[in-house]
């Protein structure tokens, strides 16, 4: 009678733990749910943060006028000096060209090697950019794969021996990936001037663009004058 008894209470004694151990699991996949939820919300929040973040910083770029990648100035910098270049080349009377330098391949350069040796290539490029014109002219971050150079004081003749040395200098240009595998550079030159193709900035890009898009058509590694 005493083990029959002894053993009611053991079995009672198991189904209350079973009980309890289920309650305690039931509690910890309610607490593990909330935690997934709260970090679900954190993420977004932090998302949230860097986005703001990246608008802070490319606020503060475009008011410094300063590209960060490649140290020169940037697009919104570069269309308020053509806009003054172009009326006092108005007022004096001389000639001004514009040189729009796009780097060939860039984004599958970037896909295939990685965004880092992208940016290498941008700098790289920037810098030979910069070292090939003089520092009277202005030479600036368009964007994405894109430079351009203010040419005062010339017309698209000597603005196409300018850019052919410049695109003689990149085509010379190799840079290595992460395994150390060297990649050759080559870029695709643009030039309109004033008052030849237009008398307005929005005129010179949009002849200088023109002029590119035919130049890629046909082939990379060039040099071309925007027609007349």
């Amino acid at each position: 009678m005493k083990a029959h008894i002894a053993h009611v209470l053991q079995s009672i004694h198991g189904q209350t733990r079973h009980k309890q151990n289920e309650l305690h699991l039931r509690t910890l996949q309610a607490q593990n749910v909330q935690l997934e939820r709260a970090l679900r919300d954190k993420e977004r929040e932090i998302d949230g943060l860097k986005h703001q973040l990246a608008n802070l910083e490319a606020r503060v770029q475009e008011m410094m006028g300063t590209d960060t990648l490649t140290g020169l100035p940037n697009r919104h910098v570069f269309k308020e000096h053509l806009t003054h270049s172009l009326k006092r080349a108005l007022r004096l009377g001389y000639s001004l060209s514009l040189m729009l330098i796009d780097i060939d391949h860039l984004r599958e350069i970037n896909l295939k090697h990685g965004y880092e040796v992208g940016d290498d290539v941008l700098i790289q490029v920037a810098q030979i950019l910069k070292s090939s014109v003089r520092e009277i002219d202005m030479p600036a971050r368009w964007g994405g794969e894109e430079l351009v150079t203010v040419l005062h004081e010339t017309d698209a003749d000597g603005a196409a021996i300018v850019a052919e040395r410049v695109r003689r200098k990149i085509s010379s240009l190799e840079v290595k990936d992460a395994a150390g595998r060297l990649i050759k550079v080559t870029a695709t030159l643009a030039v309109s001037s004033y008052p030849s193709h237009s008398t307005e900035a929005h005129g010179l890009l949009e002849s200088a663009c023109d002029a590119l898009v035919e130049a890629k058509d046909r082939g990379c590694n060039a040099v071309v004058i925007a027609a007349r």
